[in-house]
């Protein structure tokens, strides 16, 4: 053997030359360029197939662009072979193959007839040169730059599959072929007139690589016994083949494979591209193409003919020709003549239930389930979005389990093994499978759904304005909503002190009893805007003392900068079980706004109510539903009635706003300026006007005045719903919160109590029984404190009453004093003793900037 490292070429062999550079094109196939030899892709094809077994084809397979994308889908030869592009990754099949019972043509291996040519890839680069010395092959073809594919003809088709196997394996295990596919009816060679499209392959100028046909001996065939001598091969024994399941023998090359995903490209527009018959996409899934009967067309003229992509009224996609035969040609007469099932048209990806593989299936299907982009996960429930179509309000829909079968069909094709058919065949998606799913309280592929905003909000990991709607990933939140109808002016301190007057101007038929609670009603405004953003937020109370009073039109008012639909008003709950109930089922569906509305009651401190305005999330289980639901607390909570409130420790989580309007006949005043309709009609100026004034106090420095601090609501509240009104010489809108935690009437009794507990006992552990009998004996003044609490039955003191309220009071400060538990005399006693309360932190950092705190509210103008 000689090696010429020349510019022209290097001699391999006598019988076998590998040019370095390209020669003269021949004419290849229908307009294609070939390389040394003259030769379309049918002339191939005819030479190599002389003969193929009754009722068998050849197969093509023709690819556009990078042929690593997408699936290898098979055509008959004889149909295809003068349409296919020579643009196109064009590949022939080793084996024949006969059509299914449906008339569909795949090459799989329960459908293979003969083995009529072996394929020795990647000559030259991973296969050794020096092993073919002497060999000639039936074609030499340059497949990509000094890489090449040489085809061997068998004297006669090899009609057992396992012997082809045999061979094959033999080619492989002596480096003489890529093992990357086993079996005869899995190896493509590359036909003469073609491109290989992989991108690395791609010149300075944009153009693929073209293959070249560099040898041709079409007539030169050999047998499996030439071929095992002339390499000396040691073929493995023709013992019993390895055991396969019929489930295997059914998938063929794919038998392992659950998932089998769509193509990249519809099927049936790769098929029209591959047979030159595509001519451009007209939008909106519609393809205008080249009729495939077009010579039937008068004077054959190529125009009027349409091909659209499936979808929900046409399920496997849709073809009309605007000629005669167009009244009867229709889309499975296309999907005939391509050779596509109907399976294949719906370009749906497959899931195959296969036994033992419970756990992928599964997988499987939540994975495609994801991919639509239609539904996600929420404290372990699978959800998607709906709008309303009248309000346009966006809610979290909880998926049921029926509902989720019928997602489930709809993402995605479902196959099973039929023993009577012998085959694949269609089915629904198992219950069983569909009920794993459903019960999963985590999910790998669905993306984290937090909650739907309304309106542009605050991202809270950054303090961006996110103006641009659907699901943000940082965030996790969905969006609905036009951007457009929320303009953004340059935030000055300029407009937003106009932009407040504005605001201002929507109360001033409202009678607030102090310029405190006008405040608080903005402020629950600025919170009915960002509470998206709002880990933590107070509830609003709209208290009055008489009916009529404008109470409800408040927080309707209030609800409209929330979100587009009219606030949810449930009947606050009487019992914590109906609290939970209440609470859980509303916040599932993400609400803008829930409404109290016209209390007869007050704020009783049920355990939800107090988590669901302290914490960013509850979870409970459902009613009805074996299935425990984790929901965000991310809505604004309003309330309204007539002299009550809220109580005990509601009175540091609700905010109350004080109106009167010191009127008889309050009901019959009228709202002229109909502040309610006046921002639906406009809501998104309105709510424009409350993200203007926020970022123009961001701009501004974030100027925070020294303020009483409010535990929870310190921080991110305070900074987007607080700080910007002050800034614009408003009161501090949290006036009345504080007033209720200071002015707390149960502190106050708690307050006498350790009061004359000290007084009494200092802080000497002692226990109930001897505490009530002190007071019985004489000390009045602590007799009357204990008194202030329900623990009285039939005029006596009830000792495990007192006992409980000292437990729930353990360690609370009032006063300077605490309670303590302790012991005396071996039993349970209590103390009350002095605590020196630590200076108060400094204020928090401001969200997105450096803080910057000021002792005096600025001046306006400043």
């Amino acid at each position: 053997m000689k090696k010429f490292e020349g510019d022209i070429f290097m001699i391999i062999n006598p019988l076998t030359v590998f040019p370095i550079e390209p020669l003269k094109g021949g004419k290849g196939g229908k307009g294609g360029k070939g390389g040394d030899f003259q030769i379309s892709n049918a002339e191939f094809v005819a030479a190599v197939f002389p003969k193929l077994p009754e009722g068998a084809f050849a197969a093509i397979c023709s690819k556009p662009g990078d042929p690593a994308v997408g699936g290898w889908l098979a055509y008959r030869a004889d149909l295809v072979v003068d349409h296919i592009s020579p643009d196109s990754n064009n590949f022939i099949n080793c084996s024949s193959f006969y059509p299914g019972e449906d008339g569909s043509f795949k090459a799989r291996k329960d459908r293979s007839a003969d083995c009529h040519f072996l394929m020795l890839d990647d000559i030259g680069t991973k296969i050794s040169s020096d092993q073919l010395i002497g060999f000639e092959f039936s074609w030499l073809i340059e497949t990509s730059p000094g890489n090449y594919q040489g085809g061997i003809i068998l004297a006669d088709p090899i009609t057992d599959g396992a012997v082809a196997t045999r061979l094959l394996n033999a080619l492989i295990d002596a480096g003489l072929c890529d093992p990357g596919a086993k079996g005869p009816q899995s190896r493509w060679a590359r036909l003469p007139v073609a491109i290989n499209g992989k991108p690395k392959y791609v010149d300075t100028a944009g153009m693929p690589f073209r293959c070249r046909l560099i040898e041709w001996r079409p007539e030169k065939r050999s047998t499996p016994q030439e071929i095992e001598d002339k390499f000396q091969l040691k073929l493995a024994p023709a013992g019993r083949p390895k055991k396969e399941t019929q489930l295997s023998r059914s998938m063929g090359n794919d038998f392992d494979e659950v998932l089998i995903p769509k193509a990249v490209e519809n099927p049936v527009i790769s098929s029209l591209k591959a047979l030159g018959l595509y001519k451009t996409p007209l939008g909106s899934g519609k393809h205008d193409i080249t009729c495939p009967w077009v010579h039937e067309h008068t004077d054959e003229v190529d125009s009027g003919t349409a091909y659209w992509e499936p979808d929900k009224i046409y399920p496997h996609g849709g073809f009309n020709c605007m000629h005669s035969h167009g009244d009867r040609l229709f889309n499975r007469h296309l999907l005939e003549f391509l050779g596509i099932k109907n399976t294949e048209a719906r370009h749906k990806p497959a899931i195959r239930v296969v036994a033992g593989d419970l756990h992928r299936v599964v997988d499987a299907a939540e994975k495609e389930l994801a991919g639509r982009g239609q539904h996600y996960q929420a404290g372990g429930l699978i959800v998607s979005v709906s709008t309303d179509p009248v309000s346009g309000d966006p809610s979290i829909v909880p998926t049921s389990a029926p509902a989720l079968t019928k997602e489930l069909s709809i993402v995605a094709t479902w196959e099973k093994y039929d023993g009577r058919a012998k085959d694949l065949v269609p089915c629904d998606p198992p219950q069983r499978h569909v009920s794993i799913l459903y019960d999963a309280q985590s999910f790998r592929h669905l993306l984290p759904l937090e909650g739907v905003v309304r309106q542009p909000y605050f991202r809270e990991s950054d303090g961006e304005l996110i103006t641009q709607a659907g699901y943000d990933k940082t965030s996790q939140r969905f969006g609905v909503f036009d951007s457009r109808q929320f303009p953004i002016p340059d935030p000055t301190f300029a407009v937003a002190r106009w932009y407040l007057d504005m605001l201002e101007e929507l109360l001033i038929e409202f009678h607030f009893v102090s310029a405190t609670d006008k405040s608080a009603a903005l402020s629950a405004i600025f919170t009915a805007v960002v509470r998206p953003t709002l880990a933590h937020a107070p509830a609003f109370h709209v208290q009055a003392p008489v009916f009529g009073s404008g109470k409800s039109y408040l927080c309707e008012l209030i609800g409209t900068f929330a979100g587009p639909a009219e606030n949810k008003r449930p009947s606050y709950p009487t019992t914590s079980e109906e609290a939970t109930k209440v609470i859980l089922s509303l916040l599932l569906t993400s609400p803008a706004v829930i409404d109290f509305d016209d209390m007869d009651t007050d704020w009783l401190p049920h355990g939800i109510i107090k988590r669901m305005l302290t914490a960013e999330q509850i979870t409970d289980r459902i009613l009805g539903v074996s299935k425990t639901a984790t929901v965000s607390t991310r809505t604004l909570f309003l309330g309204s009635g007539n002299n009550v409130g809220p109580i005990r420790d509601l009175l540091r989580r609700v905010l109350t706003i004080h109106v009167d309007p010191r009127s008889s006949t309050p009901a019959t005043m009228a709202y002229k300026n109909s502040p309610v309709e006046r921002v639906r009609k406009n809501r998104g100026f309105y709510v424009s006007l409350v993200l203007t004034i926020i970022l123009a106090w961001r701009k501004a420095g974030m100027p925070r005045t020294a303020i009483d601090s409010i535990v929870t609501y310190n921080g991110a509240w305070s900074d987007y719903c607080r700080h910007p009104l002050i800034w614009l010489g408003l009161p501090d809108p949290a006036t009345a919160l504080i007033q209720q935690v200071t002015h707390d009437p149960d502190v106050d009794t708690l307050k006498a109590l350790t009061a004359e507990w000290y007084a009494a006992f200092g802080s000497t552990p002692t226990t109930i029984r001897k505490v009530v009998e002190t007071a019985q004996r004489g000390n009045y003044s602590l007799l009357e404190a204990m008194k202030e609490f329900p623990i009285e039955e039939r005029g006596e003191i009830n000792r495990s009453k007192l006992g409980w309220i000292l437990k729930k009071s353990a360690s609370r400060i009032v006063g300077g004093f605490e309670f303590q538990q302790s012991e005396a005399d071996g039993r349970t006693a209590w103390r009350v003793v002095k605590v020196n309360l630590p200076p108060l932190p400094p204020l928090p950092p401001s969200i997105g900037s450096v803080t910057k705190t000021v002792t005096d509210t600025p001046k306006v103008g400043d």
